[in-house]
């Protein structure tokens, strides 16, 4: 019968002899120090020549510089009885945290961007053919849970993959202990009478994949005998579904006009297609011009429910955020509103006259006499006699307007409107020697707002004055 620590060594050996890795190429080992990732460093150092193992660590400055450091120390104290180095990967106090925020996810989903970024750099720069991490069973079964209830795709719900091709660094990533458990591997390291490093934050709750490992993956194990074979199977269900999805997925995009500023397709070839690729040929075709971001599922739900619920026959179009799906009958057009530093500012030398300005990028501002009981209520009305040298112009950072409630920033006041930053340029103000006049946010679903100054009782000459935009009807969707 094989000892434990046999039994993972042949389970690697095997892992290695199917999917044909050639042991004379280098291969990265991501090494956290923890008793998984040492029982996969055990198995590689008797299956491969040293110099064939690059072994890193990832630094993310999460935990205490203490616990970091007697880490560290421990970790190169077991690679040195192995007989490899240790490579330390520092990403920089406070880097994690601050990716959270412009990625908008949370400190995991951060760590494990970042993380795989610095391995695949290092193992380009090593001359490294194949990067191993030690994911095990367990992690299989909690990741599976995870997408299951966080409603992902059928391909997401292949979970942890066996193998992957990283086409932009040439490198090849694999799980040679993907088969085995974490207490299969614990057991192992025990063995060999070694001793392995212990993330504090590892027993705390405050991350999804410890309140799943702690709560629920234990009553699931001890009902069902057979989990982890059953998990395996199913991943490996999902992954073959997926591939098929992914084939046919590729196939309706045929369909689909791609070019470098919009994505153009037919909606009723959309609604034709079977439900189950609509969400796919919506991710692909929101993930062509915003490649790299999170794409949430909450949005791509929303667009494909317009596109099939949303029965009016004129034009529309959905915005969320800088996305625009602009819908003219049949015709679907989607695009992304790209930051730019377009900007405007024109006397305005006559006031109190009629006018219509054009002022760019699709954006109408107008003026119109004064009516004691206008059609509508909210245009603003002003003396005009009371502007000194008015001009109307972009909105700018340090923009101030006094309004009844207090002095605010503009670009605060647009923020509650829910209005993007990218827009606020093309809202419209008006200006005059004593300071901010107005604010026209309606163009973006806003309300017009005039400093308090003009709201003392009006003179006989009044104007209303107004901005609008040629837009088709826009709502936000997200």
């Amino acid at each position: 019968m094989l000892t434990i620590d046999a039994a993972v060594l042949e389970k690697v050996d095997s892992f290695l002899a199917e999917h044909h890795i050639d042991r004379h190429e280098r291969i990265g080992v991501a090494f956290s120090g923890g008793s998984d990732s040492l029982a996969l460093l055990l198995a590689l150092a008797q299956l491969y020549e040293p110099h064939f193992l690059h072994v890193m660590y990832v630094q993310h400055h999460l935990r205490p510089d203490s616990e970091l450091e007697a880490e560290i120390a421990l970790n190169r104290e077991n690679c040195q009885k192995l007989g490899v180095p240790l490579h330390v990967l520092d990403l920089g106090k406070g880097r994690v945290e601050q990716s959270a925020a412009s990625r908008k996810g949370g400190i995991e989903e951060a760590a494990r961007h970042l993380r795989y970024e610095a391995l695949y750099s290092e193992c380009s720069q090593a001359g490294c053919s194949y990067l191993a991490t030690a994911h095990n069973a367990d992690d299989r079964l909690e990741t599976l849970l995870m997408r299951l209830f966080q409603g992902s795709s059928i391909a997401a719900l292949e979970g942890v993959r066996v193998l992957r091709t990283v086409d932009e660094c040439n490198i090849t990533l694999v799980r040679p202990v993907l088969a085995c458990s974490h207490e299969e591997l614990t057991n192992s390291v025990k063995q060999h009478n070694m001793v392995w490093s212990e993330d504090s934050s590892n027993g705390e709750d405050a991350y999804l994949r410890n309140i799943i490992r702690h709560t629920i993956t234990p009553p699931i194990l001890s009902v069902f005998g057979g989990a982890y074979e059953a998990v395996a199977l199913m991943t490996k269900r999902f992954g073959e579904v997926g591939h098929l999805l992914e084939v046919l997925t590729e196939n309706c995009l045929k369909a689909v006009s791609f070019s470098a500023d919009r994505i153009v397709f037919s909606r009723s070839w959309f609604n034709s297609l079977s439900p189950a690729l609509r969400d796919l040929v919506l991710f692909r075709i929101v993930s062509y011009h915003d490649e790299g971001n999170r794409i949430k599922n909450s949005f791509i739900q929303r667009l494909r429910s317009a596109l099939e619920m949303r029965r009016d026959d004129d034009g529309w179009i959905l915005e969320s955020g800088a996305h625009r799906l602009q819908v003219d009958q049949d015709v679907c057009s989607y695009y992304v509103v790209r930051e730019s530093d377009w900007q405007f500012c024109l006397a305005l030398a006559n006031p109190g006259e009629v006018q219509t300005l054009d002022l760019g990028n699709n954006v109408l501002f107008s003026i119109q006499i004064y009516e004691e009981n206008p059609a509508d209520p909210t245009l603003l009305a002003l003396d005009e006699a009371m502007l000194q040298g008015a001009v109307l112009r972009s909105v700018q950072p340090c923009d101030e307007i006094a309004l009844e409630g207090g002095t605010v920033k503009v670009t605060k006041l647009l923020s509650s409107y829910k209005i993007p930053k990218h827009l606020h340029p093309s809202v419209p103000v008006l200006v005059d020697r004593n300071g901010l006049v107005a604010v026209f946010a309606r163009l973006h679903g806003g309300r017009d707002r005039l400093a308090k100054r003009f709201k003392a009782p009006l003179a006989r000459r009044l104007t209303n004055i107004y901005s609008s935009n040629i837009r088709k009807h826009c709502s936000e969707i997200e």
